[in-house]
């Protein structure tokens, strides 16, 4: 544990809390959660099995009606051919996630992540023992993912790659030709793979979001992390779920089992409604892509700020030009002086040198008072 750290974005949310309670006049962009409410047929079903006492335990890998809907999804959807003795049901994505680095990583191993990236992702590997290998991507290629990357990375070491498309906090959306490349990559150094697709619903501009696991050669070394916090907007309900291979999907149920038991049940009772609300989930998706307008054409048009639009997700990712100053100088400066909480890039690793990640998964009225201010500062 001495070896990670805490979470930078959770801890720059509570700093935003507490400066809200003490009646500081701040707008926080920290968080990576949706403002809408939970669709009321998802509220409903969950009362609904209160109601009905289904409040106990659960199998640990889940449900078998959710399960069996997860299977349904992934098949229909995502064109993964899975089964239910591979889905693992776990309260949010984020345990998925450790889960599974703590089943297959161990001291000696390392693991690839291509950065910018979720800091838990370091997190979790450096709690496993193993070594954090960071593939930096470039902000001017648009993070862009090539096979010459990856190669100079790789190690007889190397045992796990981390992918999340689309991606927080750059928004990028792994292309058809990335997919292959990095697919043919895993295939030639034998590793598995890990694909965090919790923003898959938030796609913009006509592009597709594609799955590993559906390309036949890669189904048994993918592990799909996936979740309804963010198309569903149940951030509180914690729900989420990893799809594997059931030899896989063995050895993360003892991490489940031997931690967590089991999601609670009247939310997995919930989800399996959540996943039918397709209008509600479209319904945000064309909000934000409102919103990544609004603010993702607003900061570039300042001059000290390059803000290309965001692919997907719902994250501003930009890069300041302003008196030499680091990423982390940068956002206490905007703290200070324009009253705004955003995370500095570098706390997604590499490659976020002198950017700022802003959440616009928050109202227009708020994302336009940050532009304004911005300007003002960057003027």
């Amino acid at each position: 544990m001495k070896r990670a750290g805490g979470s930078p974005t959770v801890a720059l949310n509570a700093k935003g809390i507490r400066m809200r309670e003490e009646g500081i006049d701040i707008l926080s962009f920290a968080a990576g959660e949706p403002d809408f409410d939970t669709p009321e047929p998802v509220k409903a079903a969950a009362i609904e099995a209160i109601r009905q006492n289904r409040t106990h335990y659960t199998s640990a890998a889940g449900t078998l009606p959710l399960r069996r809907r997860i299977v349904r999804k992934l098949r229909e959807e995502n064109g993964i051919d899975a089964v239910e003795d591979g889905i693992i049901v776990t309260p949010g994505a984020k345990p998925a996630l450790i889960h599974a680095i703590m089943s297959f990583l161990e001291e000696g191993d390392e693991c690839m992540v291509l950065t910018p990236a979720y800091p838990s992702y370091r997190s979790g590997i450096l709690m496993a023992g193993a070594d954090f290998v960071p593939v930096p991507l470039s902000f001017d290629s648009g993070f862009t993912v090539t096979r010459g990357m990856l190669e100079e990375k790789v190690s007889p070491r190397s045992k796990m790659l981390i992918i999340c498309s689309p991606c927080n906090p750059t928004g990028h959306v792994l292309t058809e030709a990335e997919i292959r490349d990095i697919a043919d990559f895993v295939l030639e150094h034998d590793l598995l793979l890990l694909s965090d697709e919790i923003y898959e619903k938030l796609v913009y501009d006509g592009r597709q979001h594609y799955s590993f696991a559906a390309i036949p050669e890669l189904r048994d070394r993918v592990i799909t992390l996936n979740g309804l916090s963010k198309s569903a907007a149940m951030t509180g309900w914690r729900l989420g779920y990893s799809a594997s291979s059931p030899e896989l999907a063995r050895v993360m149920l003892k991490m489940q089992q031997n931690t967590l038991n089991c999601t609670a049940s009247f939310t997995q009772d919930a989800a399996v409604t959540a996943f039918d609300c397709t209008k509600e989930t479209e319904a945000m998706r064309l909000s934000y892509l409102k919103r990544r307008d609004l603010i993702c054409d607003g900061l570039d048009a300042i001059p000290a700020i390059t803000c290309p639009r965001a692919e997907g997700a719902f994250y501003a990712f930009f890069r300041i030009d302003w008196k030499g100053m680091s990423s982390e100088e940068l956002a206490d400066y905007i703290l200070e002086k324009a009253r705004l909480l955003v995370v500095p890039g570098t706390a997604f690793g590499e490659g976020g040198e002198k950017c700022i990640r802003m959440s616009f998964a928050t109202d227009t009225a708020s994302l336009q008072t940050a532009v304004e201010r911005l300007g003002q500062i960057f003027a």
